[in-house]
């Protein structure tokens, strides 16, 4: 793999690690999502806090979290799970750059 493939694998790994330290609480406090925003995403240096607060739409917390590389956390109120989502684009041609 490239070193561009290994900067975006590595960005969703930490962006899973991210939604996983509040997808393993028991369902009721991974379904809270302004304890989950609070306690756990808006502390975390991976977190664009300005981005992921501009687009509350007046919601009380997110259910939306961008994160500073291209992906970001969004909670499924079905499954009340955290699931990534990329929010920025991907350069194909630096796939043939490595």
């Amino acid at each position: 793999m490239g070193t561009y493939l290994d900067d975006l694998w590595n960005d969703l790994e930490q962006t899973w690690d991210l939604a996983m330290t509040v997808n393993d609480l028991a369902e009721e406090e991974r379904s809270d999502v302004g304890k989950a925003w609070d306690g756990h995403f808006k502390p975390s240096e991976l977190v664009d806090v300005g981005r992921t607060e501009s687009e509350l739409q007046g919601a009380a917390a997110p259910t939306k979290v961008y994160c500073t590389n291209i992906y970001g956390l969004q909670f499924n109120g079905e499954t009340k799970y955290w699931i990534p989502f990329r929010h920025g684009d991907i350069d194909l041609a630096k796939f043939t750059e490595d």
